[in-house]
């Protein structure tokens, strides 16, 4: 496998930046001068303030090695990079693979997908859509994922995450780029089972947040037992649904579901869980999401999910309380109704 000379790490965004910041972080100092990062940024003032400043306005204390290159430019970006790392909201990944396979004139870097989402309608998985709007590198997308609240990471607090891919040299190269302090990388052959996994745990988390709010009130009393429970059907609710959209159901169980669903569902970083303990609390759906300043991608997500469990048969009770708390104005106790309760 040809050692790749540029990395572009497409968003910087809170997650973008840091795993940017780690690459650079990661090239051995006689190594510097042959691999380079470079960052890219359509927001101007996220771009220029890691450009001038070398600093992200919402990660406190960060500041960016001067061997990344931030860009807002596309084309400079992916020119001559043999790694493409895409950490973007799901909804502007297909429309930036676009640009970007344009932009690359027939070459076939490798992928490394760190968004998650479901798109609607298609419901395709990130890198099932990077797959159809960049088909020479079909065999070349890999996924990243698991628990990794980024401002931990910037920290410098133990991390483990999953790469998603076929396995072989390239699989073993690109784990080699991410497997360094504080990250540890394990490798999966189940593409499609840690993108889903890790973009259902987002619709789990906005449930677990729901509970967090009822907790806080007197009508709808909700513990630890309860969260428990919502785990445990979340889980198995989230293992059927891999397995029936070709994905392997112990996925569900290791970093990419479990492990991503622990930290999300009870951390107050999480912004799907704030959101759902906004909902919990009474705030309309509306009002939450204003008062969360970057995206809360289960909120979407719900929408696809919900499709994939129509078309998939089966019960999924916790997934569907969700998504009619969501999007069809359901009281937010109702996500008691999947464990049985009234």
């Amino acid at each position: 496998m040809k050692k790749s000379n540029k990395i572009a790490v497409l968003g910087a965004g809170v997650w973008g930046t840091v795993l940017a910041q780690h690459l650079a972080r990661g090239i051995p100092s006689e190594g510097r001068l042959r691999r380079r990062i470079w960052l890219w940024e359509i927001l101007k003032d996220v771009e220029q303030s890691l450009r001038l400043r070398r600093r992200h306005p919402h990660i406190p204390g960060l500041h960016l090695q001067e061997s990344v290159h931030v860009t807002s430019s596309l084309p400079e970006s992916v020119e001559d990079a043999d790694v493409l790392v895409f950490v973007l909201p799901s909804a502007h990944i297909r429309q930036t693979a676009r640009e970007a396979n344009r932009d690359l004139r027939g070459r076939m870097p490798l992928i490394v997908s760190a968004s998650k989402g479901v798109e609607p309608r298609t419901l395709l998985t990130v890198g099932d859509m990077i797959r159809e709007e960049m088909p020479g590198c079909g065999r070349g997308i890999y996924t990243l994922s698991g628990p990794s609240f980024a401002k931990e990471v910037a920290m410098g607090a133990p991390t483990k995450l999953v790469l998603a891919g076929p396995a072989g040299p390239r699989a073993r190269y690109l784990r080699s780029l991410f497997n360094h302090r504080p990250i540890v990388v394990e490798t999966s052959t189940d593409r499609k089972g840690v993108e889903l996994g890790g973009s259902l745990k987002n619709v789990l988390a906005i449930g677990c947040g729901i509970l967090d709010g009822l907790a806080k009130g007197r009508a709808h009393p909700c513990g630890i037992n309860t969260k428990a429970a919502l785990f445990l059907q979340g889980i198995k609710e989230m293992g059927s649904l891999i397995s029936k959209w070709g994905g392997r159901r112990q996925t569900a169980f290791w970093l990419a579901g479990m492990g991503d669903l622990i930290a999300t569902g009870t951390s107050p970083q999480s912004r799907n869980r704030s959101l759902g303990e906004k909902l919990g609390a009474g705030k309309p759906l509306p009002q939450a999401q204003a008062e969360i300043s970057e995206v809360v991608e289960g909120i979407d997500t719900a929408l696809s999910v919900s499709d994939l469990c129509a078309r998939a048969g089966g019960k999924y009770p916790l997934f569907n309380a969700i998504y009619r708390i969501l999007h069809q104005g359901a009281p937010p106790q109702s996500v008691l109704e999947a464990f049985g309760f009234e």
